[in-house]
C-alpha cells in the first residue's frame, strides 16, 4: 500500500493512494491522519504520517479532491497485498 498525505488548500489533509490514482481520504485534521494510520496497527506507518504532514506537501490535483466531494465519498482500495511486503490488507 502506497499512501502519501498531502496538505489541502483548506489546511487539512489528504491521503493519496498510489495504488487507485485517487485520494482515499479527504478533509482530515492531524488527529484523523493519526487515527487512521494507527487503526492500520504498523507503528511504521504512524511515523511516516507525522513526518510526511510536517513536510506540508500540497495536494497535487484538487480536482480529484472535488470529484470525491460531489460523489460524496472517496474511493475504496481494492483488498490485496500490501506492497512487496506480501500481506494482506485485511
Amino acid at each position: 500500500m502506497a499512501w502519501r498525505i498531502e496538505r489541502q488548500s483548506n489546511g487539512k489533509f489528504a491521503i493519496f493512494s498510489t495504488r487507485i490514482h485517487d485520494y482515499i481520504v479527504i478533509d482530515a485534521g492531524a488527529d484523523e491522519i493519526e487515527r487512521i494510520y494507527a487503526d492500520k496497527g504498523v507503528k511504521v506507518y504512524l511515523a511516516s504520517a507525522r513526518a510526511q504532514m510536517a513536510k506540508n506537501i500540497a495536494v497535487s490535483n484538487e480536482a480529484l479532491i472535488e470529484a470525491s466531494r460531489a460523489r460524496g465519498e472517496t474511493p475504496k482500495e481494492p483488498p490485496g497485498k500490501i506492497g512487496a511486503t506480501g500481506f494482506d490488507d485485511d
